[in-house]
This record gives structure tokens, sequence and C-alpha cells, in this order.
């Protein structure tokens, strides 16, 4: 039995490889020498309609085998609900889709099951996404964690997107349910230099829940949202809101905005990568805003900004 079971892991691995190779042939092939950066020949800096001319943030969601694979519905959600709720996002903002590799525990029946069904995942999401170049698919061939896939991703958007200076980490089972104006986000960020980190809340993480950070205050700006339109509607409006960033001791791997290089510093600064982030850092924030300190967590001040899909209980056929 035990050589059956190494013989299943064996094709798994070599069809996970398979599949990547196969995408970095795709991506290669489609890339111009003529936009590759001097320090490293794979280079892009992919031109935008922003100030600078450049597209400065990318977007990284992690996965992991869960029950309802093979379906992609739930990633499907998260990536629709970027095109859909944060707005005046550039189009061709980059979105990195990580898939772990899961632990090799359990019987030889249940490895089986769960490497067939993740590796028709990672099948169903190439056919999705494949020739759409802003998705880039990256199945990992160990076991890595969110802190572990993290950090690979950082590493090949760093190397690939030199321009990025803000990141979005979204998991795979927490989509966008409110829009959220991206371009007044970057310009509060810009504005003021001790937001570091902005995550979003879901409907069971009330203001009540939100700790607060010694004496820090909080940060107002204005940003552009729609809304129907009282005698019609189905038209929308666009109107100037004020929104509140509250400083806060709470450090959640739930939906988040980062500055890039504090975000890269601060993972790497885990030395053990394969756990989850909010498991240190949230001992790190306690102690930074204790002793008078701040780590520039912030809170974006808006109820139920994302919602929560529970794939390891929900069947999505």
């Amino acid at each position: 039995m035990r050589s059956l079971g190494l013989r299943v892991l064996a094709v798994g691995v070599v069809a996970s490889i398979c599949h990547l190779s196969l995408y970095i042939s795709f991506a290669s092939g489609g890339e111009s020498s003529s936009n590759s950066s001097n320090s490293n020949p794979g280079a892009v800096e992919v031109k935008g309609k922003d100030p600078n001319g450049i597209i400065d943030t990318a977007i990284i969601i992690t996965s992991s085998w869960i029950p309802s694979h093979p379906s992609t519905l739930m990633v499907e959600m998260v990536v629709h609900s970027i095109d859909l709720m944060i707005t005046s996002l550039h189009p061709s903002t980059p979105i990195f889709i990580t898939i772990d590799q899961f632990r090799l525990d359990g019987d030889i029946e249940q490895i089986q099951n769960r490497s067939n069904s993740l590796d028709q995942h990672v099948l169903n999401l190439y056919n999705i996404y494949l020739i759409n170049p802003r998705v880039h698919i990256l199945p990992f061939m160990a076991h890595s964690h969110v802190g572990g896939s993290v950090a690979k991703a950082m590493d090949i958007i760093e190397r690939h997107f030199p321009s990025t200076r803000y990141l979005y980490y979204l998991q795979h089972d927490y989509y966008f349910v409110k829009e959220v104006d991206h371009t007044a986000l970057i310009h509060a960020m810009e504005t003021h230099d001790s937001i570091n980190y902005v995550f979003f809340r879901n409907e069971k993480r009330p203001l009540n829940r939100i700790k607060p950070c010694g004496e820090e205050t909080s940060i107002e700006y204005l940003d552009n949202v729609h809304s129907n339109d009282n005698d019609n509607q189905t038209a929308t409006t666009s109107i100037s809101t004020k929104r509140l960033l509250l400083p806060t001791a709470t450090y959640t791997d739930n939906n988040h905005l980062v500055r890039f290089k504090w975000y890269k510093d601060t993972i790497a600064s885990m030395i053990s990568l394969t756990r989850f982030p909010e498991n240190p850092l949230q001992k790190r924030a306690m102690d930074e805003c204790i002793s008078g300190r701040s780590m520039g967590l912030y809170a974006y001040n808006e109820n139920h900004v994302i919602e929560h899909l529970d794939g390891r209980k929900t069947s999505f056929g």
C-alpha cells in the first residue's frame, strides 16, 4: 500500500510540474523583449493610465485544497469581485493565484482523492485563465501554507513586476461585496506614510472588535463610490464620501491592502513561513501598540465589505 501511495504522489507531482511548465511556456512566449528590465530579462513594467504611467499594484489570492474542489467557483467569485468592487483599479493589474500543496497525512485513499481533485482544480483554473494575460496560476509542489505561498508569490512579483509598490492580499474564500475606491485609498497611503496595512471587515468583525492602538488617531479621506439614482434605480451616480481609516492593534489574514516592501519584509521576518501570518503578527502588533509604537495597521471603517465562502462545508458541484 505504501508503494501505491508513493506512486500516486509521484504522478500528482509530475502532473503539477507539467501544468506549471505549460504556463511558464505560455507566459514567456507572450513577453516582448522590449519590456525587459536591465537587471532582469523577464521583468516588465506594465503601462497604465495612472499619473505615473506605470501600474504599481498587484494582487495575490492564496488557495489550498478544500472539499469543494475541483470546483473553481470560489476563486472565480473572488476574481470577479475584484473587477466589480475595487473601483478605479487598472484592468491590467496582475493577479496571482497560488495553489498550496496539502499535507501528506491520512490514509492512501484520502491522499489519492485529494490529489486527484486538486489536480483537476488546477487544470480547471488553467482552462479558465490561461488566455487572460493578467491572471497567473502558481501551483506549488511543497506544502507552503499561507506565509510561504505569499513569500513565493512576492518574490515572483518583485522580479517580474518591479514597479509594484502596493499589494492586495486576498483569501480564496473571501470576496468583496462593497465598493472600494482604489485610487482614493492609494492616495491616502501616499499622503500618510504611517499607513502600511489596511484590512477590510466581514460581517463578523464589528467595530467593537477592532483593537485600538495607543494614542494613534484616525485618518480621514474622500473617495468616490456609486449609488443608485433615486429617480432611476438602474442608473448609478458617483458621490464623494468621507472614509475613516482606524489605527488598530488588530492584524488579520482577511483581505487587506499593504505597501509591498513593508509586507515583504514583515512576512520574511516571521522566519517560519509555514503558518498563518496573523498568528505571530497579531502578537507583534499588540506588543508594538502597548510599547507606544505602531506597525502602521489600519481598519477600513466600513462594515461587511467582504463576505465569507465556506468551501470546507459547501459543495459547488
